[in-house]
């Protein structure tokens, strides 16, 4: 008994540590584009995934469509 009880003990901090392993590095990174015209909302995500395609970019306009020429594009900051 005392072995089988060992082992789950063992096996909870085992998957622990590869949960909080797994979450680590997962923060978002930020990277503004500004242009001289209004932020389209289809151009600035088209900008964000060719930029940052391979960690997530998603891009989005800043004061939503037509009101402001900042592009937000948000990314995982490592891979």
């Amino acid at each position: 008994m005392a072995k089988n009880t060992i082992c789950a003990i063992f096996m909870i901090v085992l998957v622990l540590g590869m949960v909080i392993k797994d979450t680590q590095g997962q923060e978002l990174c930020h990277e503004r584009f500004i242009g001289e015209t209004l932020c389209v909302p289809a151009q600035c995500a088209e900008q964000c995934t060719a930029k940052w395609g391979e960690r997530g970019g998603k891009g989005t306009c800043l004061g939503g469509p037509g009101t402001v020429n900042t592009c937000l594009c948000t990314f995982k900051c490592q891979i």
